[in-house]
């Protein structure tokens, strides 16, 4: 095994580009996210900053923010601005609309190449809770430089149960040490298990979380969509042909509603098989896929009530309650439940269906009823 050891102010950051995808819907945070307030845009964790906001901000000092890109539809960028005046103006890549992440990745891969041909990109999502964010900014900076030398990096995440809501990466051998993390050849991705192969991928102890984190060279993921994706990757260089020019706007405009949905999981790193790498962490990431996973994070200890509201709330004999409010929520006699009350809307769940609560959007959308979306 090759070790080596570098401080994280040596590793070379001149030609690495965050690109942070800021579209997401976030379904299962329903009613608090909303089609034309989704959840990067909403304060979960923090009650003074949303999370993009703090997304953004945990990239400092690694990346000052003319090096930081952000992805998101025609409808979010506007408030996105808003939200984080640091960002450039022309720092702003807009999708005409959402068309999953494998097309976003290539819209964020031909802005970047179009600044720095050579530049590496680390792609990173607007909605996930970081805690250590020192080990975060760290294993980034390993990764680039494992990236700077032409490898594809993904950042790992130690399971802390056996999870079937996640996708799962295995590791091979280790390639080297540096700056005090391990980074493995990375052997297959797997997509989201049932809960005896999620026990199985624990014991083995050789299995990590998918963070969805990648940290590339952009000619090399380019590549990849040429060799995986040919299709998209002809629709991307025209576009990349028109990047600044006039035409720019009504080319994408005219292209993407024909960009194929696919994920950049299925589209490239499942089929990469040369220089691709694996770097596990512990760093306290959360992904805040639905309301129980937002209770588990802000509780302190088991049975605690959470509320977040102006109003605060009136509990007698209620445990494990989650309530978002304007207004004075009472709660007599009940626990397990997440309360969100919105100017228009009343979500009541139990605790253990949260992870249905899309199962609600889904009949609104079949009702056509879209103002409640």
């Amino acid at each position: 095994m090759k070790q080596q050891s570098i401080k994280k102010e040596m590793v070379n950051m001149g030609n690495a580009y965050a690109v942070i995808m800021a579209g997401g819907s976030g379904t299962r945070l329903w009613p608090l996210s909303r089609k034309d307030h989704p959840k990067p845009l909403i304060p979960l964790v923090e009650k003074e900053r949303t999370m993009v906001q703090i997304a953004v901000r945990r990239l400092h000092p690694l990346f000052l923010p003319e090096r930081i890109l952000i992805v998101a539809n025609e409808q979010l960028t506007p408030l996105l601005k808003t939200q984080i005046p640091e960002i450039p103006e022309e720092n702003f890549i807009v999708e005409p609309l959402g068309r999953d992440t494998a097309p976003a990745v290539g819209l964020g891969a031909i802005h970047v190449r179009q600044r720095d041909s050579e530049g590496v990109m680390v792609v990173l999502t607007a909605d996930h809770h970081i805690a250590d964010e020192d080990m975060f900014r760290n294993a980034l900076a390993v990764a680039i430089d494992t990236a700077q030398k032409g490898g594809v990096v993904t950042l790992g995440i130690k399971p802390s149960y056996p999870s079937t809501g996640f996708g799962y990466i295995e590791r091979g051998e280790i390639k080297e040490t540096l700056n005090g993390l391990d980074i493995f050849t990375l052997e297959q991705f797997h997509e989201k298990p049932d809960q005896k192969t999620a026990e199985q991928y624990i014991s083995s102890g050789n299995f990590s979380w998918n963070s969805g984190m990648f940290i590339w060279p952009v000619d090399r993921v380019m590549a990849e969509f040429e060799r995986n994706v040919p299709e998209l990757h002809r629709s991307l260089e025209q576009l990349a042909a028109v990047i600044g020019q006039p035409a720019y706007e009504k080319t994408i405009a005219r292209m993407w509603p024909e960009m194929p949905r696919i994920s950049v999981d299925y589209a490239l790193m499942e089929k990469i098989d040369r220089e691709a790498y694996v770097i596990p962490v512990e760093m306290g990431w959360t992904d805040i896929g639905n309301f129980s996973t937002l209770y588990d994070l802000l509780s302190g200890y088991e049975g605690e009530n959470i509320t977040n509201s102006e109003e605060g709330a009136l509990l007698i004999d209620a445990s494990r309650t989650l309530i978002f409010s304007n207004r004075l929520v009472a709660v007599l006699g009940l626990e397990d439940l997440v309360i969100v009350d919105t100017d228009d809307i009343l979500l009541v769940c139990h605790y253990d269906r949260a992870q249905d609560v899309k199962k609600l959007v889904e009949q609104l959308k079949k009702e056509k009823r879209d103002r409640y979306l």
